[in-house]
């Protein structure tokens, strides 16, 4: 009879349970309607395991059908062929940090297939801009009052969009200034992007994790506006108080007034962005960049170089006989004729001939030409002086960054992605810079070496050749020797760069995007030139021993 008692209670308990149980699932599928209607990023997250999850279960799917090492990487290669476009595809849809990471991931050979990296290679930073509704919310929030009441005047088309922002100009108080707003979800879209690549890579490549955070690390640093002003001020008053540059180069004076939450307000400089006279100049030369940026044009085929020059490296495949010549064979004339110039006459006479081509098809060749050259030339000097004697380096010099005034001044904008170096990193910079600028000779490559080392890069063997010929490719000038046979090629397949200190990433970063520009003017710059001046005067001044 007892026996008997108990099923009662148990039947009881049941029902409990699947009540519980059901109520659970109940409230969570609710939530999760809830959150999906009402917060973006929430809704990000799930089309972006709706895109990518076939895939990830396709790839564990094989990872289980496979015999053994081999034959999951066999697996593995058949399914990078058929996935890798989609992968590109859903990074175009969701951009935002998407886009970031995968162009980094493109030239990460020794963590990314080679089919994943030609996909990433063809994508494009662009931002479309935010519908004005959204950016008004954000400034009557954080500013505290209605538009109409802050500023007599405000032109809902934006000067420029990025992928977290947009300025506006404005009249405040009869005076023509900018706001630079965030866009409402920006944050938790990039924290949502962010953990959902964590997720993914935990998954199916944990040897990139140490990749993505240093990525995130670097560009979470956009979002702190409050930091970004602070920036803005130091940068406007070490440039005001230079004697070398007061007068030449001008950063906006920010407006404390203005500046509040996710709102930068700052003073408005006349005149247009570098980028337009650059895309100019490109059109001369044939090249059409597209709707894209001429700094991301710069910066997807340094991107594109970069990894093809690495390709053999991580992978360690040998080159096909015979394939060098057949890869020859179907380059146009007009490549092999030049590669035969720069054997014949080197790198500087090749450009002054196409410079010169370009200026006879331009509509005003000498004025102008020298007008873009003397304005690279400053900028160049003016990201020395800011390497070792501001108390921030911006990294982000992009020719939308940079305005030509009127008055022949330069304008520097956008602080967002900027860091503050050490003595000790400051000091390594300087010797590496003093280095690569020195003659090349046995003794000279081995200082180059030894320097670079001592900045904390790290590379698997340690090989000197190798750590010599990097810092010249990052800051040096182009050599003839360089586009010679597979000279530099074998010396890159010697060794791998296992570790390099963020700010050496900045900095080189910098380099890269400066002397690309230079390049579109036909001036073969040598970064390491320019900075060692001021390299020299910090190391003099802050008594640091050679």
């Amino acid at each position: 009879w007892k026996q008997m008692s108990r099923w009662p209670r148990l039947a009881v308990a049941r029902r409990v349970l699947g009540y519980t149980a059901g109520a659970g699932l109940a409230g969570g599928t609710a939530t999760c309607l809830y959150l999906y209607q009402t917060e973006p990023s929430f809704e990000r997250s799930v089309r972006f395991w709706q895109l990518s999850g076939p895939i990830v279960a396709h790839y564990f799917l094989e990872k289980v059908r496979a015999a053994d090492e081999e034959d999951r990487e066999e697996r593995y290669k058949r399914l990078h062929a058929i996935y890798a476009p989609a992968a590109r595809e859903v990074v175009e849809e969701l951009r935002g940090m998407f886009v970031k990471v995968a162009q980094v991931m493109s030239v990460r050979p020794e963590v990314v297939p080679e089919d994943y990296r030609h996909e990433f290679r063809k994508l494009q930073d662009m931002a479309p801009p935010v519908r004005w509704d959204p950016i008004r919310a954000v400034l009557e929030r954080d500013l505290g009052a209605s538009v109409t009441e802050v500023f007599q005047q405000i032109d809902e088309t934006p000067l420029g969009a990025a992928s977290i922002g947009q300025a506006h100009r404005v009249l405040w108080q009869g005076r023509p200034a900018v706001v630079k707003v965030q866009y409402p979800d920006a944050a938790a879209m990039m924290r949502a992007d962010f953990r959902c690549l964590e997720a993914l890579l935990w998954l199916v490549n944990q040897d990139a994790l140490v990749m993505l955070r240093q990525v995130w690390q670097q560009f979470s640093t956009e979002l702190d506006y409050a930091s970004e002003a602070g920036h803005l001020r130091e940068m406007h008053a070490a440039f005001e108080a230079s004697p070398e540059f007061a007068g030449r180069v001008i950063v906006p004076e920010p407006i404390p007034e203005l500046t509040s939450g996710n709102v930068i307000g700052m003073g408005y400089l006349p005149g247009p962005k570098l980028e337009l006279a650059l895309r100019t100049r490109l059109q001369a030369l044939g090249v059409d960049v597209g709707n894209q940026g001429v700094g991301q044009w710069i910066a997807s085929q340094q991107r594109q170089n970069f990894s093809e020059e690495l390709s053999q490296e991580a992978s360690g495949d040998q080159p096909v006989p015979g394939a060098a010549v057949q890869e020859r064979g179907r380059e146009p004339w007009w490549k092999r004729l030049g590669q035969v110039a720069l054997r014949l006459v080197g790198v500087d006479l090749v450009m002054w001939l196409a410079r010169s081509i370009v200026d006879l098809r331009s509509s005003s060749p000498d004025a102008r030409s020298e007008e873009l050259r003397s304005v690279l030339r400053l900028v160049l000097d003016a990201h020395g002086y800011q390497l070792f004697f501001c108390p921030i380096f911006n990294a982000d010099p992009h020719p939308g960054n940079i305005l030509m005034l009127p008055d022949g001044r330069i304008g520097l904008i956008d602080f967002g992605q900027c860091r503050r170096l050490t003595q000790d990193e400051k000091a390594g910079i300087a010797r590496l810079l003093r280095a690569v600028s020195r003659p090349a000779s046995c003794e000279a490559d081995e200082e180059v070496a030894a320097a670079f080392e001592a900045t904390g890069v790290r590379t698997k063997h340690g090989d000197r050749q190798f750590l010599a010929l990097l810092p010249r490719l990052m800051f040096s000038r182009m050599q003839a020797e360089w586009f010679q046979g597979d000279s530099l090629k074998e010396v890159l397949r010697q060794d791998r760069v296992v570790e390099v200190p963020i700010h050496i990433v900045m900095a080189y970063r910098t380099a890269v995007l400066l002397r690309g520009l230079c390049l579109v003017l036909q001036e073969n710059a040598s970064v390491a030139e320019v900075w060692t001046p001021w390299a020299e005067k910090w190391l003099k001044e802050n008594a640091v021993a050679a």
